[in-house]
């Protein structure tokens, strides 16, 4: 099951569950609901999962792990974006009152293309996606992907922030319409949710990929 939670930026925030345990993807602003949800299901946290480093997608790690002893796994390119208010770009977001730094860097676990873990009696596998950042990641679930900034309905991510490259996305993109089923429902990093279906026919670089 999937519960989706609207934060500032306009960014999502999921939390991904079967039965009890949980994973908290791109723990953004919205603390409070995202703590609601956990609390009302009595669900146990076994981690937080990052599609990529920047700060609209992280700004409640350090709360949720106040409160949660959990592991964060993001993609080796990304990890040095949790500790640079640069790269993360909470300088430019938030104010340099503000400044996004991973308070708990033992809480960091390394994740690379095809590893997985496991949610109930079904796995979560990642695939690498850079072109958004240098370390984005797909996260795929049964029929589900959360791609993070990668692709969204009917668009795909931006290039022209730190490590972002055009070149790179346009291959992420065309893996994307190379491997992935029609009937893949996607839940991206901002906006609302798709289909693979609906993107091959209606978002004008996947027809192009």
């Amino acid at each position: 099951m999937v519960e989706a939670i609207f934060n500032n930026f306009a960014e999502n925030s999921y939390i991904l569950y079967s039965e009890n345990e949980a994973f908290i993807i791109d723990p953004g602003s919205n603390y409070e609901r995202t703590i609601d949800i956990i609390e009302e299901k009595n669900l146990e946290i076994k981690g937080a999962l990052l599609t990529h480093g920047h700060f609209d997608h992280i700004s409640g790690l350090n709360k949720l792990l106040d409160k949660y002893e959990v592991p964060v796994y993001i993609h080796e390119s990304d990890r040095d974006f949790l500790f640079d208010p640069g790269l993360n770009l909470s300088i430019q977001m938030a104010g340099s009152g503000a400044r996004f730094k991973l308070k708990e860097k033992h809480a960091v676990h390394i994740i690379n293309e095809g590893d997985t873990l496991t949610l109930g009696k079904d796995t979560i596998r990642f695939t690498h996606s850079p072109g958004h950042t240098r370390g984005g990641v797909l996260i795929h679930y049964k029929n589900v992907i959360f791609t993070g900034d990668t692709l969204f309905r009917e668009a795909v991510g931006r290039t022209d922030l730190p490590t972002g490259n055009a070149h790179d996305l346009a291959q992420s993109i065309e893996r994307i319409v190379n491997t992935i089923d029609a009937n893949t429902v996607l839940y991206p990093g901002h906006g609302p949710r798709t289909t693979m279906a609906h993107e091959m026919t209606h978002n004008p670089v996947l027809k192009t990929a």
